[in-house]
């Protein structure tokens, strides 16, 4: 059953102390990221969608809004209606701390979702304008009954109302998983930004700001492609791929997600070797899916480290590496070869390519650390991957990185054998 909300008085809620409080949404996120977001989500679901703060004002332009709603939004009257509705229907979501459905003051069904950054509310998320497949023919005339007092006919009122979009229950169940996904994206991208603020100004109060503003640099980058995100929207294409019997894209796109669900699984945590290295097999059939024949890959494992553990995520950053200076400048056919060995207790991890081979100023660079985030994503890859492994195993840990005398290039990790999660 839709919730039908009162519109009463607004609710004077005393707005908990955060590093947050008295920010706005467009103080903490990227309003154009956001609007990009809002759009292609709008688009996907086929619904209307806009972002609101606190009092029910539009922070995003409209994404798809239909006829009538712009109708009543024409009138004085119908827009305060409309925003104190937004406002009510996104102060309940926080109440509730989950997207809440329920039937607008126009008689469409919407759905609102709260954004709350480091429990402070500042807004929220708004989507429908929809009604019920099941319930078409009522809808309707709840529409035209709840919007005759702003003067409009009746008639014009009921060819507007037989425009608003039909969708079954399970499609708007599936729009606002896709909303809560949504408002966890614009959280964790305002998280990022409380957290950068507060970093920055231990750094200069203690004068120690180094360490610190890495951190926030690295959270501010991993909140603009939140995988969170990606991995819903892209289940959401593999589906579609299915439908259309598009091969090509449902391969890629369910071996894109399974790379996502596997780091957003293992984060920070110790995973087999066969497990990345099955992890790196996928990421290199979508890479050969783009090159062709120009990319051939063999990846290979001595069977005595089928159960040792690694840190997730170690070999993809060096694998990819290969991609961009091996493979990427080449015409003819590239191998990349990703090898496990093990001696002396120790493991050894190589990815070698035939291709372009790697400036030698670049490994110069990224042996030293320097100035990681003024350059590309491969280069940001390869300190990242030294710098946890270096807080992992200290001195214990090697890291190798040549450019061979003809072609190509091989970079090597050394660390020791770990047989426990």
């Amino acid at each position: 059953m839709i919730q039908q909300y009162q519109m009463g008085s607004p609710v004077k809620e005393p707005i908990k102390e955060s590093p947050a409080k008295g920010l706005s949404i467009e103080d903490v996120v990227d309003v154009s990221v956001l609007q990009r977001i809002q759009d292609r989500f709008a688009k996907a679901m086929g619904v209307a969608a806009v972002t609101v703060d606190r009092n029910g004002t539009p922070v995003t332009e409209a994404s798809n809004f239909q006829p009538i709603c712009l109708t009543i939004r024409s009138t004085k009257k119908g827009l305060a209606r409309c925003m104190k509705c937004d406002a009510v229907g996104a102060l309940k979501s926080y109440r509730a701390g989950e997207p809440q459905t329920y039937l607008c003051s126009g008689g469409m069904i919407d759905v609102a979702a709260p954004i709350i950054i480091d429990g402070e509310y500042l807004g929220g998320i708004l989507c429908g304008q929809v009604v019920l497949t099941e319930n078409r023919a009522a809808f309707i005339e709840k529409i035209v009954e709840r919007n005759k007092p702003l003067g409009f006919s009746e008639e014009h009122l009921r060819q507007l109302a037989k425009q608003v979009p039909a969708i079954p229950r399970e499609r708007l169940d599936a729009a606002v998983e896709m909303m809560f996904v949504m408002a966890n994206h614009i959280t964790e991208m305002g998280l990022a930004y409380v957290a950068k603020n507060q970093l920055l100004k231990e750094a200069e109060e203690k004068a120690k700001l180094q360490e610190a503003l890495q951190h926030a640099q690295m959270r501010a980058l991993e909140a603009q492609v939140n995988p969170h995100f990606l991995f819903n929207a892209l289940t959401l294409v593999g589906y579609t791929a299915i439908a259309e019997e598009a091969r090509q894209t449902e391969e890629i796109t369910f071996n894109l997600s399974d790379l996502l669900r596997y780091s957003l699984r293992n984060v920070a945590k110790q995973v087999l070797v066969t497990e990345e290295l099955d992890m790196v097999d996928r990421y290199l059939a979508i890479q050969k899916l783009r090159f062709g024949s120009r990319l051939q890959f063999k990846i290979s494992i001595d069977p005595q480290l089928n159960n040792v553990y690694i840190p997730c995520m170690i070999l993809q950053p060096l694998v990819e590496n290969a991609v961009i200076h091996g493979v990427e400048p080449m015409t003819r056919p590239v191998l990349i070869e990703v090898d496990a060995t093990c001696a002396d207790n120790y493991l050894q991890l190589n990815v070698v390519d035939d291709g372009a081979g790697i400036d030698p100023a670049m490994i110069k660079t990224i042996e030293a650390g320097d100035s990681p985030l003024r350059e590309g994503r491969a280069r940001i890859g390869l300190q990242g991957v030294i710098r946890r492994l270096k807080g992992e195993y200290g001195s214990q840990f090697t890291f190798k990185i040549e450019r061979r005398s003809v072609h190509g290039t091989c970079i090597s990790l050394r660390i020791p054998i770990n047989d426990k999660v």
